[in-house]
């Protein structure tokens, strides 16, 4: 199991031709959100571009590089779509009970390296608290509604 926090902003390495394609920028969900199904990369060089990979283009995961295999394709979109299939952020966003409780904001996820799903879900519940409490961690399997602004559970 890995936090998506842990493997962002760690260099994607085309596994066959051994080419740097960018660093890890941000995990991306499917619509119900229990899986992780893309990836966008950021590349350098002088007309810098975000490529998409799908979960399936993943060959390993290793402590420094994410090893891919493919060149990705361009990023298209907000979020990005993959093969015409709708993707979403989830980072940064409200988790609300379905009675209208916020339970804090999602700080990461935590995620099976092997099928991408998703195991686990950060909150952020404010400064104070989570310094003094720690951030909670959320690990049962969650039916959730993914609004654009906020990721309500479902009784």
């Amino acid at each position: 199991m890995k936090f998506s926090r842990e493997i962002t902003g760690i260099a994607v390495i085309d596994f066959l031709s051994g080419q740097e394609l960018g660093k890890v920028k941000e995990w991306l969900l499917d619509k119900s959100g229990r899986f992780v199904i893309a990836f966008v990369a950021d590349g350098g060089g002088w007309l810098p571009q975000s490529r998409l990979f799908s979960f399936g283009e993943i060959a390993g995961f290793g402590r420094d590089a994410i090893m891919v295999a493919g060149q990705g394709r361009q990023a298209a979109g907000d979020p990005p779509a993959l093969d015409g299939r709708e993707t979403c952020r989830v980072l940064g966003k409200r988790m609300l009970s379905a009675d209208g409780t916020e339970l804090g904001i999602v700080e990461d996820i935590l995620f099976d390296e092997e099928t991408g799903r998703v195991a686990g879900w950060r909150l952020s519940t404010g400064l104070i608290d989570d310094l003094l409490q720690g951030r909670p961690v959320l690990n049962e399997p969650l039916l959730l509604t993914m609004g654009e602004d906020a990721l309500i559970i479902s009784d």
